[in-house]
């Protein structure tokens, strides 16, 4: 009696999608980028991003990555404090042509600012001392969208021009939240032998 419903379903044809699950070489990219946080900050960021899945659609002759990222930052606002970013979040690239390629990526990190000049505080006494390289720690949510342009002709997969606005909001600050958009650009370099399935 058990084997009348197994053998009822095994008369009804099975589809199933599936993906190629032959190796599939992308590059890892490196990147150091210039920045410039509106209206007034200015600093650079190093990172990579890994790709980790990938789907290619041959009907749009398209392609997508999808990708972990960790970054290293500094940012300088004059007369202000300086600040040290580290973040890691992921994101999913689009690839239409060998020419340039678009990226859009969230992130999560931790802020620490180092203020400027002489900053104060009071003691358990009441006493007012100088409290020096004065530093505080937040937390950090971004968000990147990056245009992607290749500059090496020899081989489209190693240099590329990247340009990345961005927002980001850094908290708590102040009890609540502070917004931010910076611009990035510089060079990204995709090392050639990174292979997933």
């Amino acid at each position: 009696m058990k084997t009348v419903p197994v053998l009822f379903l095994l008369m009804f044809p099975i589809t199933t999608l599936a993906q190629d699950s032959l190796s599939i070489r992308r590059p890892i990219f490196l990147y150091g980028l210039a920045a410039y946080d509106i209206p007034k900050g200015f600093g650079f960021t190093i990172g990579a991003s890994i790709p980790f899945h990938s789907v290619t659609n041959l009907k749009r002759g398209s392609e997508k990555n999808e990708f972990i990222s960790s970054e290293l930052g500094e940012y300088r606002y004059p007369f202000a404090y300086t600040s040290i970013l580290f973040n890691a979040g992921f994101g999913i690239e689009c690839i239409r042509s060998s020419k340039h390629f678009t990226g859009l990526s969230f992130s999560q990190g931790l802020l620490r600012t180092i203020y400027d000049g002489k900053v104060y505080e009071l003691d358990q006494n009441g006493n007012i001392k100088e409290h020096k390289l004065f530093r505080r720690t937040y937390l950090t949510t971004q968000c990147f969208y990056s245009l992607n342009y290749r500059v090496y002709k020899r081989n489209p997969n190693l240099w590329f021009i990247q340009l990345r606005p961005s927002a980001w909001l850094q908290y708590p600050y102040n009890g609540f939240l502070k917004l931010h958009f910076s611009l990035q650009a510089g060079i990204s370099y995709g090392l050639k032998n990174h292979v997933f399935s």
